[in-house]
């Protein structure tokens, strides 16, 4: 199982050390807003389907690898889990095993269709919460989030927490 609890606990640690260590001067609302626009970056460049519907026909579209998809993933997670304390809906993003369990089962998304669908429902979702604090709507895209990583990309918790491990240890300098 993930353990979401450690990667909350280590996201919010991360961002404490690195506003200290690069003396960043943000008040709440702009390291919220900065948090949120981070959550969209990431979740843009994890997305990548299955077609080249670029306006130019170049490789840049060509797929990622599943190691890039695993880096991606974490970091598109480090954001959401950062957004979730800052707002203090911690609450939203534990899960207990039986819904942990259900969200493993769900159907894997492959088709084109199918898989814009859900991107666009993780980026309604968060949008939505963070304008209007639907705590709700939040929840939502953060379990859509995961579906999409455990389930549509088929990376599994162990490898998560490993590369989720080496990136904290990686870029923080303490």
């Amino acid at each position: 199982m993930l353990n979401i609890t450690q990667l909350l606990q280590d996201a919010i640690y991360f961002d404490n050390q690195v506003i200290e260590q690069r003396d960043l001067l943000m008040g709440p609302t702009a390291h919220l807003q900065e948090i949120v626009v981070r959550c969209d970056q990431s979740l843009a460049d994890l997305y990548q389907p299955a077609i080249n519907y670029s306006i130019v026909g170049d490789d840049d579209d060509k797929q990622l690898s599943h190691e890039q998809l695993l880096q991606r993933f974490v970091q598109t997670v480090h954001w959401f889990l950062l957004f979730s304390a800052r707002k203090q809906w911690t609450h939203l993003v534990v899960m207990d095993d039986q819904q942990y369990q259900q969200l493993l089962t769900a159907k894997r998304a492959t088709k084109l269709s199918t898989l814009d669908q859900e991107y666009l429902a993780i980026k309604y979702f968060l949008f939505t919460s963070f304008y209007t604090h639907r705590q709700e709507d939040f929840r939502h895209a953060w379990h859509l989030l995961l579906k999409d990583g455990l389930v549509d990309l088929q990376l599994t918790p162990e490898e998560i927490m490993q590369e989720h491990e080496r990136v904290i240890k990686e870029n923080l300098k303490e």
